[in-house]
């Protein structure tokens, strides 16, 4: 089975490249991934502001908290290796799945060049975007409805999507908000209290969202889905200017390899 997939996504790998070099071949990967403002503004809210040009945030889409008692908790506790495999391997499906049909929508069978994922958009309250960091939004939440399904199935109780942690780099000290004291922090307009803030994608945890296990990040290159993702370095005035998000995760919830899941490359580290 593992060879079947691995085959399948080198097709699609090899179809890629071929609509690719229509494009022009490879270039700069900041220019046009889709993720190169998306996780900016998703994991810094206050952030988002100073981000000329891109300042889309993925609308909080549906997510999966544990809140049932230790005996709930107790059941999911276990994170064995061929269990992470099962979720791995579900979550590199959803990753595929969301990028393909969000092509097929906006472009039929063909991958977008590179300067239609450079063209300047507005989101519904015309706020700037470009069309690489829309088609990063639509993806993820195809990637979060296909991830709820299968985690659902998969570790029930044990899982959340784009929970909201505080990290003190001093004390070391993690600090897990609930949506509700999220919601409660957005209503006020107090957004510096979120500043620092990490928000992976997915995390799995005992049932407890804060005995986090493991931790998932979607990246959606735009144009060039032939090169490897990589966590995004924070930028200069950033808390964790000098770091990159894999960094602040394996600091932050001592995980020894944050995944990322890319569109037919899979997982890397």
């Amino acid at each position: 089975m593992a060879f079947v997939r691995l085959t399948q996504r080198w097709m699609w790998l090899l179809t890629g490249t071929v609509l690719l070099q229509a494009c022009g071949g490879a270039h700069r990967r900041s220019q046009y991934d889709f993720d190169s403002a998306t996780n900016s503004c998703r994991t810094q809210p206050a952030y988002c502001a100073q981000a000329a040009g891109e300042e889309a945030v993925i609308p909080r889409a549906v997510r999966t908290f544990a809140t049932a008692g230790s005996s709930a908790a107790a059941t999911v506790k276990i994170l064995d290796a061929a269990l992470k495999k099962q979720i791995t391997e579900a979550l590199e499906e959803c990753a595929d799945k969301a990028r393909k049909e969000v092509i097929v929508a906006n472009f039929g069978t063909r991958s977008p060049t590179p300067q239609e994922c450079n063209e300047q958009l507005r989101d519904a309250q015309g706020r700037p975007l470009t069309r690489a960091i829309k088609l990063g939004n639509d993806m993820h939440r195809v990637a979060f409805q296909c991830a709820q399904e299968k985690l659902n199935q998969l570790r029930p109780g044990g899982f959340s999507l784009e929970p909201t942690y505080l990290y003190d780099v001093d004390s070391g000290k993690v600090k897990w908000l609930s949506p509700a004291e999220v919601a409660r922090i957005r209503q006020r307009g107090s957004l510096g209290e979120l500043k620092g803030s990490l928000v992976p994608d997915v995390v799995l945890h005992t049932g407890d969202p804060a005995q986090v296990q493991a931790v998932y990040d979607f990246k959606f290159p735009c144009a060039d889905i032939t090169r490897p993702a990589e966590w995004r370095d924070y930028p200069s005035g950033h808390p964790y200017f000098g770091s990159n998000q894999g960094d602040m995760y394996r600091r932050a919830f001592e995980v020894d390899r944050p995944v990322l899941i890319q569109p037919w490359l899979g997982a890397g580290f």
